[in-house]
């Protein structure tokens, strides 16, 4: 994505946040809604306006590393983050289990 793309893109947002206009707004596979009160869900994770520009800039950032940083953050809101992590370690239980019982 280049610069200009990059620019109107930001600028599309900016003006998509400070309309009355409540259609969602996709970017790279994210969901972007505007909740009835001030924040702005983003794959149903709430976050403030200012966070949800940074995680715009994030998103569209050319580091690999950033756009999975931010990837992670969003998991983290909505709840995601915490069910891999919990059937992680009930897989590791299982696998210590079965490893115990030989």
């Amino acid at each position: 994505m280049s610069r200009e793309e990059k620019e109107i893109l930001f600028e599309d947002f900016n003006l998509w946040l400070k309309t009355k206009f409540t259609d969602v707004f996709w970017l790279k596979g994210h969901k972007f809604e505007k909740s009835k009160g001030e924040g702005i869900l983003i794959d149903s994770g709430i976050f403030t306006k200012e966070e949800a520009k940074e995680v715009f800039k994030m998103l569209t950032s050319g580091n690999l590393l950033t756009r999975f940083n931010v990837t992670i953050l969003i998991w983290e809101r909505n709840g995601l983050l915490v069910k891999i992590m919990i059937a992680l370690a009930l897989i590791a239980l299982i696998l210590i289990y079965f490893r115990i019982r030989r």
